[in-house]
């Protein structure tokens, strides 16, 4: 965190508005400036000096433009692309030109002034967020607002806005250490797909009639920069029915919603592609609303390797294949390094012990399976023989996608419970014999 100020004499002779050119770096996430003055009050009254930020132009002949001002109303300001205080822009802060002080009432011969400001740089890590959810503007339950709110209260760090056919009305609010995320779920009879980070990912109706008409508003978005997710193809109630072609799409919604067989039957046809087109797995709650005093918001939760939170380095992230699902938040993303290589990256296959992958699960129960698979099928099975972290080695034996994944089924109570639940969001799955499902997995790891 880097920390910067400067001063200056403010008298009523002097110019009305001081201006302090400022560089930000880019690789800053956010900025907080302070300002403050002494003294606070002349002979006649309280001084006011006011603060304002100003941006870059576009140009070297363009005039810098205004970002915000609260005049003297405020003393602290955050700035950041994903939320800024109210009165200012939602810009990178690398954005930022200049701060401008203005000479508002001065009842005092001089008064001196300190800006100081602190950069919050950017940080590679997982991020976690979920990609699939939907508000009142389509048949969710909850404002963009309260949405946006209560995944911030689960601990998320992005969400996406995925409504049915319905693409953002508006901006979605900011909400300080959220990104939020435009998006739209094409939803036809035919099959579901997310179109993600794009406002207006095309131009007309979703209302296409063929698969080839779709594949042409999927182009369009993706030009526009959107990323393209095939939605829980083997759905029991709404499955993929076109024509299915890995080439269609960025990733795939390996997991969606609570785990149950038709997320198995994605995880197949996903591993089954994996030799021709690397998707990347994603998990999505498909939120609607609470089912009581369960919230499934976050469950699976999608865990993105990026810079930052940043709009644009999640979907770039996302685009990578770094991703990790899990079933929800707590139990944190696998990681898998071999060397300097991570998920997503290319990795020499030498045949020796440099391609030696360590795996690390952050939160498994005992019990539960630690499944590793490498280009000719599954190579280690784990059980683990006692909560908590799981960290394991292994190499593949030859070229071709690595990946993990963590097997479980509730016990006990828990599936007296899960089956509740799923007596009100997919009946014909409840209180029935289930298999092991997928409670956590990672993005692969390709060996060439």
């Amino acid at each position: 965190m880097d920390r910067t100020e400067f001063k200056i004499t403010i008298t009523p002779d002097g110019p009305t508005f001081y201006r302090h050119k400022i560089e930000i770096p880019s690789d800053v996430l956010r900025v907080e400036f302070e300002y403050e003055y002494y003294p606070e009050r002349g002979k006649g009254g309280k001084n006011e000096i006011d603060f304002a930020l100003t941006g870059k132009s576009e140009s070297p002949m363009d005039a810098e433009r205004d970002i915000g001002t609260r005049g003297s109303a405020v003393r602290k300001i955050v700035v950041s692309e994903a939320y800024s205080t109210a009165g200012f822009d939602r810009v990178a802060p690398s954005e930022i030109a200049a701060a401008v002080i203005g000479r508002g009432r001065l009842y005092s011969d001089a008064v001196e002034v300190t800006v100081r400001w602190k950069f919050i740089k950017k940080q590679r890590r997982y991020y976690a967020g979920d990609p699939h959810v939907h508000s009142i503007n389509s048949d969710g339950r909850l404002t963009y607002e309260r949405l946006l709110k209560k995944a911030k209260r689960k601990g998320l760090e992005f969400i996406c806005v995925t409504d049915h056919n319905r693409t953002v009305i508006g901006e979605l609010p900011a909400v300080e250490g959220l990104t939020a995320i435009e998006g739209v779920e094409v939803t036809l009879y035919n099959g579901h797909a997310n179109f993600l980070g794009v406002a207006r990912p095309y131009d007309e109706s979703f209302s296409v009639e063929n698969v080839a008409d779709w594949r042409r508003l999927a182009a369009q978005a993706r030009e526009r920069g959107a990323v393209i997710v095939l939605n829980h193809p083997f759905c029991k109630r709404c499955p993929w029915r076109w024509e299915l072609s890995a080439e269609d799409f960025d990733g795939v919604e390996v997991l969606n919603g609570p785990p149950r067989e038709d997320n198995l039957i994605n995880a197949e046809w996903w591993e089954k592609q994996l030799p021709v087109k690397r998707l990347t797995p994603l998990g999505g709650s498909d939120y609607h609303r609470d089912y009581f005093v369960v919230s499934t918001l976050g469950m699976p939760t999608t865990f993105v390797l990026a810079n930052s939170s940043e709009k644009k380095d999640i979907l770039e992230g996302i685009k990578e294949g770094r991703t990790a699902v899990a079933s929800s938040k707590k139990r944190g993303a696998i990681e898998m390094r071999v060397g300097n290589y991570t998920v997503g990256d290319e990795v020499p296959f030498s045949g020796n012990d440099a391609d030696t992958v360590t795996v690390r699960v952050p939160y498994i129960k005992k019990g539960e399976i630690l499944r590793i698979t490498d280009g000719k099928g599954v190579l280690k099975v784990v059980v683990a023989s006692r909560t908590g972290e799981l960290v394991t080695e292994v190499a593949p034996r030859g070229k071709g996608a690595f990946y993990a994944e963590v097997m479980s089924r509730y016990r006990g109570i828990k599936r007296v419970l899960f089956d509740i639940l799923l007596t009100f969001m997919l009946p014909e799955d409840a209180f029935k014999r289930h298999p092991d499902f997928i409670f956590a997995l990672t993005a692969p790891i390709y060996f060439v």
